[in-house]
């Protein structure tokens, strides 16, 4: 069960302490203009969906779209050697060994779009999650898009969460495209715990949404016994809603609409089904969250939201890493 609330607005005074540390370091929107995005495409729907949002953040924020196709050779019966062997040879013949091969990853993406691109491509070896971080890594992109599907727990077995591990280990943001997304975002459902985090994902939801959509804050309340207390519940309503007001002011740039709403859920729903619910009530094409890190064991025992929002697969998702990978 999950409702949704608004409270009156509050005194700026007071504000939620992480806020007040984080928003005036992170609030600057991010600007694309000149700056490298890389698409990481396989010809699925997703991926012509991925290009599809990519050429509209070259169009609309002025990106420079790479492009990166990886040959998967986790599955081939190739000894480690003669794996490690072709790795080094892709690595410095570059362009020259997989001309023919950029040149037909160019003319799909072409016809996908219905309009010529002249993105640089470039064939990589391995696997798809690795090289796409290491490609990433190596052009400095500001941002990763790439196509997102459902994931079930075979996916999981066999390790074939692409997007997911791309996710976990890219020292910049990435964009998780559903297929059948056909342009930039218009509304956005920004999940937000008031951490440097969530305020970076909230600025970086800005910087890939179309003119006039707009960017609905959530704030999931937590369902620990802290709050029983009505005082104490009022004031921690009062801070939420200052550091709502207090985002929306820092971020407000024209072209892009702010709102903002309290979600609740029961204790046996878990914060990325209720985001996923709202977004489902609202209609978003596009849910933003920072991510915290994880060890492998927390991974496994209760998982984490960003994970839960990705291995869904029913929204465009974009997760920005934790700032100890940036």
């Amino acid at each position: 069960m999950r409702t949704a609330s608004s409270t009156p607005s509050a005194s700026a005074d007071v504000v939620p302490e992480e806020l007040t540390r984080s928003a005036s370091r992170e609030s600057r929107p991010l600007d694309l203009t000149g700056r490298a995005v890389l698409l990481a495409t396989d010809g699925s729907p997703g991926a012509v969906a991925a290009a599809r949002v990519a050429e509209g953040l070259a169009r609309t924020h002025h990106a420079l779209v790479h492009v990166v196709s990886v040959v998967d050779t986790r599955s081939a019966p190739i000894p480690p050697p003669l794996d490690v062997a072709l790795a080094m040879g892709d690595a410095i013949a570059g362009t020259q060994l997989h001309r023919e091969q950029e040149r037909a990853v160019r003319a799909e993406l072409s016809g996908a779009l219905g309009t010529e691109v002249s993105w640089p491509v470039r064939i990589m070896l391995g696997s798809p999650a690795t090289a796409i971080v290491q490609e990433a890594h190596h052009l400095g992109a500001v941002l990763v898009v790439l196509g997102l599907r459902r994931h079930g727990r075979l996916d999981r077995a066999v390790n074939d969460e692409t997007t997911l591990n791309v996710m976990r280990n890219a020292g910049c943001p990435v964009f998780g495209v559903v297929a059948g997304m056909s342009d930039l975002p218009r509304r956005v459902l920004s999940a937000v715990d008031f951490s440097e985090g969530s305020v970076i994902a909230v600025r970086t939801g800005q910087a890939v949404v179309s003119a006039g959509a707009v960017l609905v804050l959530a704030y999931v309340q937590p369902t620990s016994g802290f709050l029983v207390d009505e005082g104490e519940s009022r004031i921690h309503d009062y801070g939420v809603q200052a550091g709502f007001a207090k985002l929306t002011t820092e971020l407000g740039r024209e072209g892009v609409r702010f709102d903002h709403v309290v979600l609740h859920h029961a204790p046996t729903q878990g914060p990325a089904q209720t985001l996923l619910e709202y977004a489902d009530d609202i209609g978003a094409d596009l849910i933003t969250a920072g991510s915290v890190q994880h060890s492998r064991l927390d991974r496994w025992m209760v998982g984490s939201v960003s994970g839960e929002l990705v291995r869904d697969g029913r929204r465009s998702v974009l997760i920005v890493p934790p700032l100890t990978r940036r």
